[in-house]
């Protein structure tokens, strides 16, 4: 800048007029005015003396002033942990008790407003000793029982174990699920098209004919430790292969040898074609049971009916002739297996998407991506009562890991 402009500008900026204006002081806050703190006080009986209402009045004031020291906020909540359908009869249990315990508050309270509770009034007569003895006697049985509650609590507070896992256990499954991505990364990707399964076939040879009786038979169906997949009633053809329908009978009631299909896997599933399961004697599909009293596993009946109908429910046949206990369920029409496996049932109720939910865990190659168990079965009568079966009791040989 030329230094005629800068000294104009200089005188310019030291005009007074263009100077700022002193801050404004500044005010002290006012003092805080604390407001008395309001009691309530009844008013004084005229029968009372000035000590005693002023030793009540002051009891009154702290009792007003005292502050709790329970926490009263709600617990919070954990829809992970509560939802687990392993737990819920735990919580159902103690709902029940405490409703119980709920109950004999209540009576209580309701006894003491009725008879305005105890008394001690001067117009009685004085007890005497064996009075004494037994209010007293009466008082240590109390005590005693208090004394167990407590110890009872006590140890309960001992094994307590919070049910979120520890920081070990989570490092440990953390492995495993690490193992398990590994593992699905290096497998080639396939993909298969899902479909929906045609329930509007039907075939007149599963017809049920007049004044014919035909057993029912129910499968609940469940992933190891996990949700469930459905509870489907199974009608058996009894009028025309009766023996394999003992057979199945047999194993949903429970053999005395230990053998039954609760607890056994669904240990072959291909996508949008059949699933089977039923092993009972090494539940991986390479078992074949033989029945009580017989040296040899049993001979098919007959191959009268076909799997023409989603939901055919028919046993297994080996190579050699012989029937192993096993069962396949179909999810569409499949002539191949026609002349190989003995039909002998099929579903008639349950939920209406059990095929394509079972369905959707197989592989293209027969294998699951989760455990599906029979997690219970049983038998109908003939009045429509429901009998659970045994569950399975036999030793299987150790699986390998995935």
């Amino acid at each position: 800048m030329h230094p005629l402009r800068e000294r104009e500008c200089d005188e310019v900026l030291q005009n007074p007029l263009l100077s700022s204006p002193p801050p404004d002081p500044v005010k002290p806050r006012p003092p805080r005015e604390r407001r008395p703190r309001q009691f309530k006080i009844p008013p004084k009986f005229f029968l009372l003396t000035d000590d005693f209402y002023e030793k009540w009045v002051n009891h009154l004031k702290q009792l007003q002033m005292m502050q709790h020291i329970v926490d009263d906020h709600p617990p919070e909540l954990f829809p992970d942990m509560y939802l687990k359908p392993r737990r819920l009869n735990y919580y159902a249990r103690q709902l029940e008790q405490n409703m119980r315990v709920n109950k004999d508050l209540l009576k209580k309270i309701n006894i003491i407003q009725r008879t305005g509770g105890f008394v001690d009034c001067w117009a009685r007569p004085q007890p005497n000793n064996k009075h004494n003895k037994l209010m007293v006697k009466k008082r240590q049985e109390d005590m005693d029982a208090v004394l167990v509650q407590n110890q009872y609590f006590y140890n309960r507070l001992l094994i307590a174990r919070s049910e979120q896992p520890l920081t070990k256990e989570f490092d440990h499954m953390w492995k495993d699920t690490k193992q398990k991505l590994i593992l699905g990364a290096s497998l080639p990707f396939i993909l298969f098209k899902t479909e929906k399964i045609d329930r509007g076939i039907r075939d007149p040879a599963f017809d049920k004919p007049m004044n014919i009786y035909r057993s029912k038979v129910a499968l609940d169906i469940r992933v190891l430790n996990g949700a469930k997949i459905g509870k489907v009633t199974i009608e058996l053809f009894s009028d025309i292969v009766p023996r394999t329908c003992q057979l199945f009978l047999t194993l949903v009631k429970g053999d005395k040898r230990g053998f039954a299909y609760t607890g056994c896997r669904i240990f072959r599933i291909v996508p949008e074609l059949y699933c089977r399961g039923g092993d009972v004697e090494k539940d991986n599909g390479y078992g074949c049971f033989i029945p009580e009293g017989e040296v040899e596993p049993s001979s098919p009946e007959n191959f009268d009916l076909k799997h023409t109908v989603p939901g055919v429910v028919s046993m297994v046949v080996t190579s050699g002739n012989e029937v192993t206990g096993q069962f396949n369920i179909i999810f569409k029409p499949l002539p191949q297996l026609d002349g190989k496996h003995v039909v002998f049932g099929r579903i008639v109720a349950g939920p209406a998407q059990f095929l394509e939910r079972v369905s959707a865990l197989g592989l293209p190659l027969g294998t699951t991506t989760s455990d599906l168990v029979v997690h219970a079965c049983g038998a109908y009568s003939r009045k429509g009562q429901y009998r659970a079966g045994a569950p399975n009791t036999r030793t299987f040989p150790p699986r390998r890991k995935k």
